[in-house]
Formats: structure tokens, sequence, C-alpha cells
């Protein structure tokens, strides 16, 4: 099967069949499941999500996995087209569901003036006084 892209500012609120619509703007790719079950599938784009390239035809990376409806059709677009694999697995869903939500837990940097340096410390403990003051 192969996929219309359109590329839109806006998604329709009922996607066409073999139609894929790319949003840039909203960094954001839909489609009917290739199965035909009709379901709306939503591929955000971005380094921690789907990537998509374009060379005269659209591609998306990682596959789609639509493990948590009941086809469960797995497939990856290449270049406009549908190319098939195995259904995909409950455990192989749960996986990338928890990568998923682990590449997207913010990272928490502590600022470096909330704690002095080690050297620092080390040359206020031989001054006599304590980091952060005079």
């Amino acid at each position: 099967m192969n996929l219309t892209t359109m590329f839109t500012t806006s998604i329709p609120a009922t996607p066409e069949p073999e139609t894929l619509y790319v949003s840039l703007q909203y960094r954001t790719a839909v489609h009917l499941c290739a199965c035909g079950c009709g379901v709306k599938v939503v591929t955000p784009l971005g380094p921690n999500d789907w990537v998509l390239s374009f060379d005269g035809s659209v591609s998306l990376r990682p596959s789609i996995g639509n493990g948590q409806q009941p086809c469960r059709s797995h497939y990856y677009i290449r270049h406009d087209h549908i190319d098939w694999l195995p259904r995909i697995s409950a455990r192989a869903t749960e996986a990338a569901l928890a990568r998923d939500r682990a590449a997207h837990v913010p990272v928490v940097v502590a600022p470096i003036a909330a704690k002095a340096r080690w050297w620092r410390r080390l040359w206020d403990q031989a001054r006599g006084t304590s980091a952060g003051r005079g």
C-alpha cells in the first residue's frame, strides 16, 4: 500500500484513508492505521519521537506499532510505502512505552552556584572560611 503525503499546517478532524498528513509547524504526522481498522495514528516528530525524512517521498522511523489497539499492526513507512512487520507483541509494546517514557523525562541540572566546586571548598578550608562566605 502507498500513502499520499499531504504537508499541511493543521491535521483534519477526519483523515482520509491512505493519506499521511504532516504538520511541520506542530511537529506531528497523522494517518489512519494501515491495516484498515480506522484508528487514527498520531506520531509526534522530534529527536525523542519519530523522525521524518523527505527525499521526494516520506519515511518515518522508528516503526509504527499499534500494540495498544486490537489490530496490533506493525509497519514502517518508507518512501510513501507501507512495509509490514509481524504483529507487535504485548511485551514489545510495553518495552516501547517504557523507552518513550524514559526519553521524555526532563533532565534536572543543578546550578553550579548551588554547590561550590571541590577546589573552592578546599581553598576555603585552607583559609579557614566556609564556602559561600568571604
